[in-house]
């Protein structure tokens, strides 16, 4: 998992900070399960004290719903960095402990009791214009749903976001049910991801868990062609052959690797070629990310990055757009690929649709030719400044 970004070895941990007085949960059970009994608990005394909470995750599908649709082994818990203290408060003196998780930081971490109870937090922090600008952050109106847990009108994530949330990644039956549930009560379309997956159900043919299926792929150009391809759906072109020189340039940088497997997008760059990304679906190219140097030129040919800091120039889908899991596939691909470049931090300056609200359940995920930053978000990465509109990045 890559650090927070700006978080230095030798400075303070800040999870370590927040968690201070919190006990550690030594015998954590391997099969939580928080119940409807413990949940109104939770939530009764957090309203006794003033302490406004969201709920979000499977607890908030059922609150909409208005009745248990299954076992849930956690309560997500949305709430404002201000008031987490004292909500910490409150569990450590209902038995709850810190349970280490890999990918935990001090804006989500997991506590639990003796009893198998488990809650996950997830805190955001706001402006004084009240944006979130920080921790984790939560799109537009996404904060102001109603509904019912037994005996309890519970704030939580609004119905159409929680369907939201759902995309961009992996997801097994216990998601699949939760989005069909949301859209027939709400009369929400089903994303293009869970309509695939519904027909692959049907069909006897569904994966568990479902995963962006196997006649996509994303890699480098490794041919003329796919470089083509490239340059055509970035520069959204229909040019038909390579210039000769662009053509010989290519080949070049491939034969001084000793073979197309071996080029990285620093070794394009270097000649003065456009690097990125292909996303292929059976043999066809169907979307492109551009990556591109934070640097100045340091020859005649084109740039190199400076201390291994790469960007998303642009990142278009063809086609497919409406899958969110394509884009996040995409987008972790162009990760990857910079790391294997040498690179340190790849940013991106995205549409920001967390300051900035957007209607959930955007028809394409790839507007501007850039994206949301939502959806950088469900693929790792974190705002690099506390200001709307700020970049985003993530770190190796």
């Amino acid at each position: 998992m890559p650090s927070p970004v700006g978080l230095e070895p030798s400075q303070p941990n800040p999870l370590e900070e927040i968690l201070k007085g919190v006990p550690l949960c030594l015998s954590p059970s391997l099969t939580p399960e928080m119940d409807q009994e413990e949940t109104l608990r939770v939530i009764d005394l957090a309203e006794i004290a003033g302490i406004p909470i969201v709920i979000d995750g499977g607890w908030a599908v059922d609150a909409h719903l208005g009745w248990q649709t299954r076992p849930h082994s956690d309560l997500d818990i949305a709430i404002n960095q201000q008031y987490l203290p004292r909500f910490l408060g409150i569990l450590s003196r209902l038995g709850y402990g810190h349970v280490p998780r890999d990918g935990q930081w001090e804006h989500k971490f997991v506590l639990q009791d003796g009893g198998g109870h488990q809650v996950d937090i997830h805190s955001y922090i706001r402006n004084d214009q009240g944006q979130i600008v920080g921790g984790v952050e939560y799109p537009g109106d996404s904060l102001t749903g109603q509904g019912k847990i037994g005996h309890a009108k519970v704030r939580c994530i609004k119905a159409d976001w929680l369907v939201d949330f759902h995309l961009g990644y992996t997801f097994d039956e216990n998601d699949y049910n939760a989005v069909k549930f949301l859209c027939n009560l709400h009369r929400l379309h089903l994303p293009a991801d869970y309509q695939a997956y519904e027909h692959a159900r049907y069909a006897g043919k569904a994966q568990y868990p479902w995963a962006v299926p196997q006649q996509f792929s994303v890699h480098s150009p490794q041919t003329p062609a796919e470089y083509l391809a490239l340059i055509n759906l970035l520069d959204k072109t229909q040019v038909e052959r390579l210039s000769s020189e662009t053509k010989a340039k290519f080949l070049e940088v491939q034969e001084a690797q000793s073979g197309a497997e071996n080029v990285t997008i620093a070794d394009l760059v270097k000649e003065g070629l456009r690097s990125g990304m292909l996303l292929i679906e059976d043999d066809q190219a169907i979307g492109a990310c551009e990556l591109a140097p934070l640097a100045a030129p340091t020859s005649e040919h084109g740039t190199a990055p400076a201390n291994g800091h790469w960007q998303v120039r642009q990142l278009s889908l063809a086609k497919r757009a409406d899958h969110a899991s394509l884009f996040v596939f995409l987008v972790k691909a162009a990760i990857q690929e910079a790391w294997r470049a040498g690179g340190k931090l790849l940013q991106v300056s995205p549409l920001d649709d967390i300051s900035q609200p957007r209607p959930a359940l955007p028809e394409r995920y790839d507007p501007a030719d850039i994206g949301y930053a939502s959806f950088y978000a469900r693929a790792g990465f974190r705002r690099l400044e506390p200001v709307p509109t700020s970049r985003w990045g993530i770190q190796h």
